[in-house]
């Protein structure tokens, strides 16, 4: 289970980590061009904590179950 989260969540890391970000990127070009550096700014630290709230949470569920 925590493999699954952590390859999940880790997909919003960078901008080419999903292929879903590549296409929301591709599709706002027209109105705003997001650039790698920019997304990597924002998404690295949101990816950092909510990995680090998960794993918190699937460590303590673990523990209980």
């Amino acid at each position: 289970m925590l493999l699954a989260w952590i390859t999940t969540v880790a997909g919003n890391f960078t901008l080419l980590g999903s292929v879903a970000n590549i296409i929301v990127a591709e599709r706002a070009r027209e109105e705003y061009d997001l650039s790698f550096g920019e997304y990597f700014r924002y998404g690295a630290v949101s990816t950092i904590i909510i990995m680090t709230i998960g794993i918190g949470i699937i460590v303590l569920l673990h523990q209980w179950f």
